[in-house]
């Protein structure tokens, strides 16, 4: 009996160790899908030398001159394709402009110094002024994105001629909004682990999320592997951090917005936090001009991800931009 003893930790030592390796080989397969992308983006080396991926379309149908670009801004753990179903609604009548932020998806981030809201808000303007050149803008930013678009425009004053935020973020939500603050705590709890589990090969394990099925079957693929890659959870630990410590030492004053605003909110946000609405419309008296829309039955990530709603955000959208050319021609005549 004695010679038996060591005979089942060896055979699981071994089980474990071909598992890891196994888990190793896909993660490498996998991270190679993930940095080649739908393989038609472009690169862009900002000024604290991020490189960005993205992917601009002139409209499919014929606009006036000086149409603005819309220009997509994503939230948290999330990359350029979670636009793909409001992005193709708008495409055909609209100049428009995705990225991923660094560190997620095909774009790197090789910065040196401490990552800021501010740096990631730089590295947009760095990349509308390259893609855009003077043309005009509308930001777009969904959840942390949001946010963040409201940093752009205060430096783009020159560029910016309106924005939507869908489903944004407060700077002032973990201080005022207890569900906020809960929520936080599961955030940095799951952040904790996944980077180190990702980057050992265990992104295998993560189940398929739901809204995985939400989007079009040809991103499928990829929205997963990026999902399961160290890449995505390395980058969205780094922001979160920087999003915990400036939204806790929030000092009580939104980004200056001079610019129409337009914010699209999930009614599940509003149900569930009872705060958020307060919050959001906050952000739009802000605003020069804003409104807000809600869409019913409507969860903060389905917005984008579930083709109804999204369609739905994509008309809202649209009609902000009827009405923002609508203003600037009648700006133009009476000068």
């Amino acid at each position: 009996m004695t010679g038996r003893h060591d005979t089942v930790p060896r055979l699981a030592a071994g089980l474990l160790a071909g598992a890891a390796l196994t888990g190793l080989a896909r993660q490498a397969m996998r991270h190679r899908r993930v940095v080649r992308g739908q393989g038609d983006e472009v690169l862009f080396e900002t000024g604290r030398r991020n490189v960005l991926a993205y992917r601009f379309t002139e409209a499919a149908t014929s606009v006036p001159d000086g149409a603005p670009v819309l220009v997509f801004e994503t939230g948290m753990v999330s990359t350029a394709e979670h636009w793909c179903w409001v992005q193709r609604s708008l495409g055909r009548d609209h100049p428009t402009l995705t990225y991923s932020r660094a560190g997620y998806g095909r774009s790197e981030f090789r910065g040196h110094e401490p990552f800021t809201l501010r740096s990631a808000a730089l590295d947009l303007e760095d990349l509308v002024r390259h893609v855009c050149g003077q043309r005009p803008v509308v930001l777009v930013g969904h959840s942390l994105g949001g946010y963040l678009a409201m940093l752009s425009a205060e430096s783009m004053r020159d560029l910016v001629r309106g924005l939507v935020l869908v489903d944004p973020s407060h700077p002032g939500e973990l201080l005022r909004s207890p569900a906020q603050a809960k929520g936080a705590k599961q955030i940095t709890f799951n952040l904790t682990s996944m980077p180190q589990s990702t980057r050992l090969g265990l992104g295998e394990l993560l189940a398929t999320p739901p809204w995985v099925d939400l989007l079009p079957g040809d991103l499928q693929g990829l929205c997963l592997d990026q999902y399961r890659d160290r890449k995505m959870w390395t980058a969205a630990q780094r922001e979160w951090r920087a999003t915990q410590k400036e939204f806790l030492d929030y000092p009580g004053s939104l980004p200056k917005i001079g610019v129409p605003v337009r914010l699209v909110a999930a009614d599940r946000t509003h149900v569930t936090d009872k705060t958020a609405s307060e919050l959001h419309r906050e952000i739009v008296a802000a605003a020069p001009v804003g409104d807000m829309r809600v869409i019913e039955r409507a969860t903060h990530d389905e917005l984008l991800l579930r083709a109804s709603l999204a369609s739905q955000v994509a008309d809202v959208i649209g009609e902000f931009m009827r009405g923002l050319d609508e203003g600037h021609r009648s700006a133009e005549g009476a000068s």
